[in-house]
């Protein structure tokens, strides 16, 4: 009997691979992945990768790979269905077989039914009440209208202590009603809502479904109360793993290549207002690592748009340090204002053309926020470059680091261009001599891509690249649709390009249902590891086209060699010359296109 797929993907969705192949496999990280020796060979030198961000694992040495499933399936030897069920387990679900047409029920599905019926009612409050009147007319003053009232679906929490609970209490288990979050229970046992007289946004996961509620203050009289409340930790709600609005920005962000990331609700509303609706909020938490594992499934680059304030500033900083492995822009907003704020005393044209063309780099952000008070001291000026200096060097191009040295330079009244350059060259040579200390004794991470690099002979290595960038840039994919010279020679990038071609999209979570081969699927995964930047350079793929057609002619130069062989081997000189005149062309040709 088969599974839903929604579950399936669920499942998915809440486990992570490192933490169930860790249980089985020591894995130790390196670099953006975890490396370990595979359980399913013996081998001395680690070469079994466990990627986190993109949820799945390979193995340099054997080649197998797979998703969380095939894992469990391969190492405990189960069938698929085993699998499913003991992730379930693992996340205290319960998994019930079906027909593939009937919709399982979901072990949290009650504590979402209640959720969604609550989001019903404060919305219903909101728009058809005398109390949500003056609410609505707090919200119209901030510059909300009804159309955007409905999108995001802003509701009311009434100032009635229960009016909540009598609505649903018949409808629902205790048990589901005291573990929704929605409800508080006093000393006298009575249960009341926990929110009330609140302005709510629902707070939804990334399949769309209400998992909790924030409530804001909006009447002079509650001021002294905290500004937001947001709904306790739950069984389907953890604030530092989810993210406001990402329902909706993901689709966004499937086209963009990129999401903003803000602090608050009103932040987004006003992104959204501006026509960029590929945002996204913590939800005024600081950023954790969970919200970044969870925003890798999404976008491999974000744009930070925090409050212009010290907070906000400070609070870039952090997340900074645990955004290492994506590629980062930053927004800093005049005045130290939000966006929210900056949209009401400007248009949302101008916040449009702030955040799409008002970035500045992880670099240049730092270049403001280390700055100095006083720069009329010396000593502060040179702590100053010091702590800018590796900072700096971690940009790649020597080019870009002589810009950001300049613009170092240009902050400070009492040192010039090479004073600064002095420094960084230092930090330059420090990191050259740690880079050769590890080139004499490299680590298994760096053994394992070296030879792996040299297992793969130059046709494989360029169709592979090749598959990477088609597999990743759909517009790249459009156009090479088109062509009939594209013909992969590896028979397994072959059938998998013939896939991707028919259905325009390859992920993962649909290989199960493709008939792959095991090789083929192993190829697929091969691909998935391969570490190339998220842009494709102007010449990337006319110098692939190049060295695949250099391929082709090099096989097609071997074969008339062989001829001219086979020939002479018969003694046939008139055929020898004419085969030999051909190969002299087919050279020329070739000479002809390297100038």
């Amino acid at each position: 009997m088969a599974i839903h797929k929604e579950l399936i993907t669920d499942i998915k969705n809440q486990t992570n691979i490192v933490e169930v192949i860790g249980e089985f496999v020591p894995l130790v990280r390196s670099g953006r992945n975890y490396l370990g020796r595979c359980p399913f060979h013996k081998e001395k030198t680690p070469s079994f990768n466990v990627v986190e961000d993109k949820q799945f694992y390979h193995c340099f040495g054997c080649g197998k790979s797979g998703d969380v499933f095939h894992f469990l399936e391969e190492y405990r030897q189960i069938s698929f269905n085993d699998s499913v069920k003991i992730l379930a387990e693992r996340l205290g679900m319960r998994v019930d077989f079906g027909d593939e047409g009937r919709r399982p029920h979901h072990p949290h599905q009650e504590l979402y039914d209640i959720h969604t019926e609550a989001s019903n009612f404060y919305h219903a409050i909101l728009m058809t009440t005398r109390l949500g009147q003056l609410a609505k007319d707090y919200l119209y003053q901030r510059g909300l209208t009804d159309e955007l009232i409905n999108y995001f679906k802003i509701g009311l929490a009434p100032e009635q202590a229960d009016y909540l609970y009598q609505k649903v209490k018949g409808q629902y288990s205790e048990e589901t009603i005291f573990n929704s979050g929605l409800f508080q229970v006093s000393n006298q046992g009575r249960v009341f809502d926990s929110f009330q007289n609140r302005i709510m946004f629902p707070l939804t996961d990334d399949q769309g479904r209400v998992i909790a509620f924030s409530g804001r203050i909006w009447s002079e009289k509650d001021s002294q109360q905290a500004k937001y409340k947001n709904t306790r930790k739950t069984s389907i709600f953890n604030k530092s793993y989810e993210l406001y609005h990402l329902d909706r920005a993901k689709a966004v962000a499937h086209k963009t290549k990129e999401l903003y990331l803000m602090e608050g609700f009103m932040d987004v509303i006003a992104a959204y207002r501006a026509g960029l609706e590929n945002s996204v909020a913590s939800m005024g938490t600081a950023l954790t690592s969970e919200h970044v594992n969870h925003l890798r499934r999404y976008s491999q680059k974000l744009v930070l748009v925090y409050d212009g304030d010290g907070a906000g500033q400070e609070a870039i900083a952090k997340s900074l340090a645990l955004l290492e492995e994506m590629s980062v822009e930053i927004v800093r907003l005049p005045q130290q204002m939000d966006p929210d704020e900056f949209i009401q005393k400007n248009s949302p044209e101008q916040l449009a053309e702030l955040l799409t063309h008002s970035r500045i780099s992880k670099i240049e952000f730092f270049l403001h926020y280390y700055l100095p008070v006083n720069l009329d001291n010396l000593q502060a000026q040179l702590a100053y470059v010091e702590q800018m200096a590796p900072i700096i060097t971690e940009e790649k191009s020597v080019s870009r680091q002589d810009i950001y040295i300049h613009q170092l330079a240009d902050l400070l009244p009492s040192l010039n261009y090479k004073q600064v350059e002095l420094v960084v060259n230092q930090e330059r040579l420090k990191k050259r001599q740690t880079s050769a200390k590890q080139m004499r004794r490299p680590e298994s991470s760096q053994i394992l891509e070296t030879s792996v690099i040299a297992l793969k002979s130059p046709l494989l290595r360029a169709e592979m690249h090749l598959f990477h960038r088609l597999l990743h840039h759909p517009s790249l994919l459009a156009e090479f649709k088109q062509r009939e010279d594209l013909v992969f020679q590896t028979p397994e990038l072959a059938q998998l390009y013939l896939i991707l071609k028919e259905q325009g999209s390859l992920e993962p979570n649909q290989l199960q249902d493709l008939g792959l081969s095991e090789q083929e699927s192993q190829m697929y995964y091969a691909v998935l590891a391969e570490h190339l930047p998220d842009e494709i350079a102007d010449d990337e793929i006319a110098q692939l086209k190049q060295s695949l057609r250099r391929y082709h002619q090099g096989e097609a130069l071997n074969r008339q060699g062989q001829k001219i062989r086979d020939f002479s081997g018969q003694g046939d000189d008139q055929q020898v010359l004419a085969e030999l005149a051909k190969y002299i062309a087919q050279k020329r040709q070739m000479e002809k296109e390297e100038l």
